[in-house]
């Protein structure tokens, strides 16, 4: 088992320019993005929105070449990359102290607590001429740094921005990118979350910027809806919503027809917000719309997640991470008296279900093995499939056809046959011995003496004894 927290520091020397103020793209053919920008009271309730931000061109074709240049490379992890801005030379002893605050936090919610293996995090050192962003404390203050954070994005004090593009190429310098967060050398309150981009940006010293990043995270990792009341219209009255964890249809609506969280009503675990059913009001609007919980961490920080967002956070981990660690390759060939062994991922909260199957026959004495043999199954002479199935059966998924797509994998492997099949007793001759144990297992119906695999035991199987015997052994 790896360790939980992984770090790589790796430096990047870079400079870049400061910018001031949100960009103008009013009357341009500027593609537009959604960049979520979510802060919190004094109590921790969330207020916000969704705001239209400029559409980097220069991150899709960067992140289309990164993923070109990695095809092949075995990486079984959700990539999680921080990059910082304002950070200078002297000051990267407080940048990894940042970092480690936000991720050691990230542990403390569910699915992140009992999944954190499935993570690997590499802490990118990105190096600033000068300490601080744009915008900090007040509008006007510019400063020179490398990847352009700023304060006051868009005129919003708390919106806390990144040029996308540096983001991505400092955070180049990672194994693998899956999600980037890119941190602020400051303490005042901000953040934003690009999850077009799967990218989130939080204060380093702000005692609220582990929860914003982990709220953040939630949009570019789950792509879950915000689910707090302001910003929107008072009552929502559009089509249904597009994230899992909002929703126009009450309780009664969703069990009836079968939508969005229906499997889920009155589920309550520990660890999450619960108990689930329809509350009114999400996604900026106080009516019209419903959420999933009271008052999970998608509304309100410092709040755990609940279990329809979870699936979801779940769901996503598992398009980077195989249930299969590592093993004997899917395909190979098994010789008599050879071994297949795998390395199922593990969460820290259970084990991966194990179950192996002989000619699709499960193999109950085998049921969690890691390592089997082809002394440790009951074979004829001819040539068997031997099939490995992993799956997550986490309770905190409910999603069957789910579970299947994404937290299931198998291996088949072939177990060849032996050269002499009427061999029985395997001892590389044959003699009255085989005989004997050829009408042994013909009278028990055993897959033995089944020679011609039809299920059967009849003139056929002693034809094909009969004419294994004579073509004897090589």
């Amino acid at each position: 088992m790896r360790h939980a927290l992984s770090l790589s520091a790796l430096v990047v020397l870079s400079a870049g320019t400061a910018i001031a103020g949100p960009v103008n793209v009013e009357d341009s053919d500027v593609e537009m993005m959604p960049v979520f920008g979510c802060f919190g009271d004094e109590h921790g309730h969330l207020s916000g929105g969704v705001h239209m931000m400029p559409m980097d061109e220069e991150v899709r074709e960067f992140m289309e070449a990164f993923e070109i240049a990695n095809q092949g490379v075995v990486d079984n992890r959700v990539d999680l990359v921080f990059v910082g801005d304002g950070y200078t030379a002297g000051e990267m002893a407080q940048y990894h102290a940042d970092v480690d605050g936000i991720v050691n936090s990230l542990y403390q919610y569910e699915p992140f607590t009992s999944y954190q293996n499935y993570f690997r995090v590499t802490a990118v050192e990105v190096v600033s001429n000068e300490s601080g962003v744009d915008n900090d404390p007040s509008q006007g203050v510019l400063r020179d740094t490398a990847l352009d954070m700023r304060y006051w994005c868009n005129n919003i004090e708390r919106l806390l921005c990144v040029s996308v593009s540096k983001a991505y190429t400092a955070a180049a310098a990672a194994p693998d990118i899956d999600q980037v967060i890119a941190i602020a050398n400051s303490s005042k309150y901000g953040g934003a979350g690009y999850p077009s981009n799967n990218l989130g940006t939080a204060a380093g010293q702000n005692g609220a910027a582990a929860d914003i990043a982990i709220h953040e995270l939630g949009h570019s990792l789950g792509d879950l809806a915000d689910e707090y009341t302001y910003g929107g219209p008072t009552t929502y009255t559009g089509p249904e919503l597009g994230p899992v964890d909002v929703s126009i249809f009450d309780r009664a609506a969703q069990e009836a027809n079968d939508r969005k969280w229906h499997y889920w009503m009155d589920a309550n675990r520990v660890g999450f917000d619960g108990p689930i059913d329809t509350f009114e009001g999400g996604n900026y609007s106080q009516f019209g719309v419903y959420r999933p919980s009271n008052n999970s961490m998608m509304r309100a920080l410092g709040r755990p997640f609940n279990l329809v967002s979870a699936e979801q956070l779940l769901k996503e981990i598992y398009r980077e991470v195989d249930p299969i660690e590592s093993g004997t390759a899917t395909g190979s060939v098994i010789e008599r008296g050879g071994s297949v062994e795998i390395t199922p991922m593990q969460p820290l909260n259970q084990d991966l279900a194990v179950l192996w199957y002989l000619d699709d026959v499960v193999q109950t004495q085998l049921i969690g093995a890691t390592e089997v043999s082809t002394d440790d199954l009951v074979l004829d002479g001819g040539s068997h499939e031997l099939r490995v199935v992993v799956t997550d059966m986490t309770p905190w998924v409910r999603d069957e056809a789910m579970r299947a797509q994404f937290m299931t994998e198998e291996r088949v492997y072939t177990i060849a046959g032996l050269p002499c099949p009427a061999d029985l007793t395997g001892e590389g001759d044959l003699d009255f011995f085989d005989i004997g144990a050829f009408l042994t297992y013909y009278e028990a119906e055993d897959s033995r003496a089944d020679f011609n695999d039809d299920g059967l035991f009849d003139f056929f199987d002693i034809a094909g004894f009969l004419s294994a015997y004579s073509a004897g052994c090589p």
